[in-house]
């Protein structure tokens, strides 16, 4: 059987694990909460301008730094993005079990 068969396969199993599971239950409640949608995409728009400012050697003021703080005070407590980022920070860590075991096993 080839390396990109077991790969498969694995994938597969992943597929039918809890935090794959609760990762897309997250996932499709986030796509049925709007304002949960565009609060995740003002925060994300925010901090990819305050990224590239930096990038690009300009000085962030204070208060960008705190609008972005504040978009992600309003994140943590909107109940639909907290569910998703802790299923993806579950989802994470069992991708971070699998790829210890793997590279366990190949020692």
């Amino acid at each position: 059987m080839s390396v990109e068969q077991k790969a498969k396969e694995l994938a597969e199993a992943i597929k039918e694990t809890e935090e794959f599971e609760t990762l897309k239950s997250a996932e499709n409640k986030l796509n049925l909460d709007v304002t949960a949608q565009e609060l995740l995409q003002k925060f994300q728009d925010k901090q990819q301008n305050l990224q590239q400012s930096q990038q690009q050697g300009q000085e962030v003021s204070q208060e960008e730094i705190q609008t972005l703080q504040s978009l992600q005070q309003e994140m943590q407590n909107n109940e639909t993005i907290k569910t998703l980022m802790d299923a993806q920070q579950q989802f994470d860590n069992l991708l971070q079990e699998v790829n210890q075991t793997v590279l366990t096993s190949l020692k």
